[in-house]
């Protein structure tokens, strides 16, 4: 390659370099890391930089009592923490938050470096450029790695790179005997930082594992094709068994054994763990059910396959998918002989692409594949089309081009619209009263999704969080979630409080019990008895109200017996009606699929009137009408027999309006959230804004 080349590529590659930071800059200046998730790995960084740069091997903060092990893979706070020390030799004024909102930029910086090494070892340099841009700009990726989204995201696809090009690297060099040593090792070692930085980094030697049968048999099958006979000799897999298995599984011996002794345990042991948080065997976290991003997606059906493209990009989607296999068959139709590269880009691809059935959030992982497959694809079609016809040839790069274009644009626009992942100045004054008023022995309690923030922000002990806890003793994630969603929905508020006092305090049996299973890390004050319960009842739980109302229902014999292929859940829902019309009298229209209400002047009262056609409801008068005048609340109550049994509940805006069936009507969310406690004997209202109502249990 010569001088002005290389130094294009160069160019190139800091151009992407400088994409991928800029289009996830816009939160930068946002006062705190976002969302809730990233809050979890900003606490790891804190307590590693207040205890010396050693992290406590009890975590005592979340699933109290009596709280979790600390998880091995901490690479990515380790990581924080270290940027944090680094910085500040150079300025002291620089905080951990402030790092912590840089993290996941730094780590942006780097991956295309990787991606086009892998890319350019692949194939070429065009290749690995192309598949730095396709991975930086896809719009999975933006969205949980913008600047202050410091989960384990962007270091996930960092390490993926890094521990499949050193393996490519390893394989390249191993003829060499003893001068492939070194690029074993490089192999290993950035194989093991993976697995330290997440638990399931054994993500790429699994690829390689399974490529191992695929590439085996795959040849077989060539060499019949190539011979046009249904016969085979296995020594012709030989050469390719030195050259390409033997490297592989000198890799996977060391890694293993050295993992293993590290704590990390084996491939094996993160394959089995992976098939059990799919479902696939052992006891099934049900939380897993609720996750929006985990729900089953049909990916060959047209909307499903949209919903993939959506996220991961279109043309990767339909390179790796349609490219790949027409390059494969271009060299069979020329009788050359299909890379093992190839046959791991399929395997590789294929195998995300399945995950993408367990949930959506896998398409993460298919990006990277879909992303390196695209630029080896896009590689070749230069190698064959360069000096053939110089017509197909700018017209195929012209359109790549404007795909790249496009891409580019979207990534920016997406960028600027990811604010949204803020969290808001109400659930930051509500934890600003915690910390205040809270007792450090306290114990706060709501949904699982927001105990990362609780946590990390208050320095307070949660309930749960979405850290997903299957080993957690006595309680664990199944168990909590469950009582969680129970203690909501429920409309006796005494069956609430006996839950939440079976968390204030463990007998000497239930403490022995984590202390057998988990041995001398457990300390001694885990089982300390609670002294405040907190429940937190927030405005984002409404549309969440369908799965509390369904773990409190939950039957775990039913689900377990079915493995939940007719496992039907028991949830209510919220119906939220918006504002459609003014009818010809000036009443108020709600209207939304079928579903219209009416609302009346009847005096000083309001009354609601319910049409929905499909149900055979037909003009009733809901028994019970809830609006406000003047900040004040107001009830409009009906007991005749021609009434339906329910509750319109009037947003103070007229914006809206809720419908709640009697079960929901009488839950104790409902009495906590919508009438700030009214009529509840057992929880004390101590703080109230939009969207955080913050309820002290009489325990």
């Amino acid at each position: 390659m010569n001088i002005k080349i290389t130094s294009l590529v160069v160019l190139s590659l800091l151009l992407i370099i400088y994409l991928s930071v800029y289009v996830r800059s816009s939160t930068l200046s946002l006062p705190t890391i976002l969302d809730y998730d990233p809050w979890y790995f900003y606490r790891y960084a804190k307590e590693i930089v207040e205890n010396d740069y050693k992290i406590p091997a009890w975590d005592m903060l979340t699933y109290y009592p009596p709280g979790r092990p600390t998880q091995v893979s901490v690479g990515w706070p380790y990581t924080i923490a270290f940027l944090y020390k680094f910085a500040q030799s150079f300025s002291s004024n620089i905080d951990l938050m402030q790092m912590a909102k840089w993290s996941p930029l730094i780590m942006l910086a780097l991956i295309p470096i990787p991606a086009f090494l892998l890319g350019r070892i692949l194939s070429n340099s065009l290749g690995g450029l192309t598949a730095a841009l396709f991975i930086v700009t896809a719009p999975i990726f933006i969205g949980v790695s913008m600047a202050g989204y410091s989960d384990t995201d962007a270091p996930i696809v960092f390490y993926m790179l890094m521990s499949i090009f050193t393996i490519f690297l390893a394989i390249k060099h191993a003829k060499g005997k003893l001068r492939g040593i070194p690029f074993y090792i490089i192999a290993v070692f950035v194989n093991l930082l993976f697995i330290y930085n997440w638990e399931a980094g054994w993500l790429s030697q699994l690829l390689f594992f399974a490529f191992i049968p695929a590439f085996l048999g795959f040849r077989l099958l060539e060499e019949m094709w190539h011979q046009k006979k249904l016969q085979f000799h296995f020594n012709h897999l030989v050469p390719d068994i030195k050259s390409i298995v033997l490297p592989l599984l000198i890799i996977f011996l060391v890694t293993n054994i050295i993992g293993f002794l590290l704590g990390f345990n084996t491939m094996f042991h993160s394959l089995m763990g992976g098939l059990g948080f799919t479902g696939l065997v052992g006891e099934r976290l049900i939380v897993n059910i609720s996750v929006a991003e985990l729900q089953v997606i049909d990916i060959f059906s047209k909307s499903g396959f949209s919903t993939v493209t959506e996220r991961v990009g279109m043309l990767p989607t339909i390179f790796t998918l349609i490219g790949l296999p027409l390059l494969a068959f271009y060299k069979i139709y020329r009788n050359e002989k299909i890379a093992f590269i190839e046959i791991f880009l399929f395997v590789w691809a294929l195998v995300t692409f399945y995950l993408i059935l367990t949930g959506i959030r896998f398409s993460l992982f298919f990006m990277v594949a879909s992303s390196t497959a695209a630029g080896y694809v896009i590689g070749n079609l230069f190698n064959y089309l360069k000096d053939r016809n110089t017509l197909l040839f700018a017209t195929v790069f012209a359109l790549i081009g404007v795909f790249l274009f496009i891409s580019v644009s979207n990534a920016i626009q997406i960028g600027k619209a990811s604010a949204g992942l803020a969290v808001s100045q109400n659930w930051y004054n509500a934890l600003d009263w915690l910390k205040e008023n809270a007792d450090k022995d306290s114990l706060i309690a709501t949904w699982w999704d927001p105990g990362h923030i609780i946590t990390g922000y208050t320095g307070l002990k949660a309930h749960a969080d979405g850290a997903h806890c299957g080993g957690c003793v006595p309680y664990n994630h199944n168990i909590r979630i469950r009582d969680m969603g129970r203690i909501f929905s429920t409309n006796n508020e005494d069956e609430s409080i006996d839950i939440i006092k079976k968390y204030t305090h463990l007998t000497d049996e239930q403490c022995n019990q984590s202390k057998k299973a988990f041995g001398d890390i457990v300390p001694k004050d885990a089982c300390k008895d609670v002294t405040e319960v907190y429940m937190l009842a927030t405005n984002d739980l409404i549309g969440k109200y369908y799965w509390m109302s369904c773990f409190g229902t939950f039957d775990m014999k039913l689900w377990n017996s079915t493995k939940g292929n007719q496992w039907q859940c028991d949830g209510k829902n919220y119906i939220q009606i918006p504002f459609s019309n003014l009818d010809k009298q000036g009443f108020p229209i709600y209207a939304q699929g079928g579903l219209t209400v009416t609302l009346l002047q009847n005096g000083t009262d309001l009354l609601a009137v319910i049409n929905s056609p499909a149900q055979g409801v037909r003009n009733l008068v809901v028994s019970d009408v809830v609006f406000y005048q003047n900040g004040e609340m107001s009830h409009s109550k009906l007991n005749t027999t021609n009434s339906l049994d329910g509750m319109i509940w009037i947003d103070p805006s007229f914006s809206s309006v809720f419908f709640m069936e009697p079960s929901i009507r009488d839950s104790v969310f409902t009495r906590m959230f919508f009438f700030n406690g009214e009529g509840l004997d057992n929880f004390e209202l101590v703080y109230a804004n939009p969207e955080v109502k913050i309820f002290k249990a009489r325990i």
